[in-house]
């Protein structure tokens, strides 16, 4: 099975598409402690490392891929968190320091394809790091990304054309070989649009689930019976017991109510800002948040109730991840 690196692992969800598709995720790295200890959990062939990618000599990572492998990567995943792209921050500072994260993983890759001649690399992020605002950074980014022997391919990919049930636009830049995968052996590397799976709905994934856990301040670590990420803010707000919350309701992001029959709003949150179930009485577990990515049900995430909304808001969907790594199994031939 060809062997990956993953960068900016977070929870794990990019690693499981594409473990879904054939590959294996043998050395991933993030800074974020509690994203380290959930994919230790759902990937333990990887055995997830906690460092600063910014920081981090190359020469580490070349050096901990030789204690556990015998074969070449094949390829290098992974996506930067996106908050200082995204254009629903209002708050952008051009000097934020997470701007500089893309550069760091092209840094790092320079030194992973001197070392062992990748077949590719994909990176992923937010729509807005390819709008206008940001389009001169992802230029950038993508210069030195062919200087490292990459032909660089751009594509963006929406989540609900894939069978999960939520409206997620990701981009993703893609790198080929340029020696391995010339024009000729490969003129366009060509990126999936819809597979075969129908459209889902909220109401396909959430409906008949049993009531979550409320969060007690006095019990930070509930016992939690149907699944351990199944819990949620408890709905103190008025308008959750009021009747003003109405279904497909999207005034402000703190408010924003789901309908049974659609594909959910894009699950990105912040603490206060989780989406509120169809039924408006509350906002949804992180179990159901976790289903909406499109994340198996034996998958669990760590750390406390803010860790778990900030670990599957950052998430790759992995139906999106496998539907990619199936497209460069075939467009490159590999085995």
């Amino acid at each position: 099975m060809p062997e990956l690196i993953s960068l900016f692992c977070g929870p794990g969800g990019f690693d499981h598409g594409f473990a879904q598709a054939g590959f294996v995720t043998r050395l991933a790295y993030d800074r974020d402690p509690v994203a380290v200890q959930t994919h230790r959990r759902n990937h333990r062939g990887a055995d997830a490392l906690e460092a600063d990618l910014s920081t981090i000599e190359v020469t580490e990572i070349i050096d901990e891929w030789h204690r556990r492998s015998d074969v070449a990567p094949v390829g290098v995943i992974g996506g930067s968190p996106c908050q200082s792209f995204s254009v629903s921050n209002v708050h952008q500072k051009s000097r934020d320091k997470r701007h500089l994260l893309p550069l760091h993983f092209a840094r790092v890759l320079a030194g992973l394809q001197a070392e062992f001649n990748l077949d590719f690399f994909v990176f992923e992020n937010v729509p807005g790091y390819a709008g206008k605002k940001h389009s001169r950074r992802l230029q950038i980014f993508k210069g030195r990304l062919a200087r490292l022997g990459f032909r660089i391919f751009e594509g963006v990919m929406d989540a609900q054309n894939f069978g999960v049930p939520q409206v997620r636009p990701r981009v993703f830049v893609v790198g080929v070989n340029a020696d391995k995968y010339s024009d000729a052996v490969l003129p366009k590397f060509v990126f999936p649009i819809k597979n075969r799976a129908r459209t889902r709905t909220v109401a396909d994934v959430l409906q008949g689930l049993p009531r979550p856990v409320y969060f007690d301040r006095r019990d930070p670590k509930p016992d939690i019976p149907y699944h351990r990420n199944h819990w949620c803010m408890t709905p103190h707000a008025p308008r959750f017991h009021d009747g003003s919350l109405k279904p497909g309701h999207a005034q402000g992001r703190s408010f924003r109510v789901l309908s049974w029959n659609k594909p959910s709003y894009t699950v990105a949150y912040g603490n206060r800002e989780v989406h509120v179930h169809p039924n408006r009485m509350r906002r949804l577990s992180v179990f159901e948040a976790m289903l909406l990515q499109g994340f198996p049900r034996s998958y669990v995430l760590k750390g406390t109730l803010s860790d778990q909304i900030h670990l599957v808001s950052e998430a790759v969907s992995p139906p999106v991840a496998k539907a990619l790594a199936l497209s460069l199994i075939a467009q490159l031939n590999l085995k």
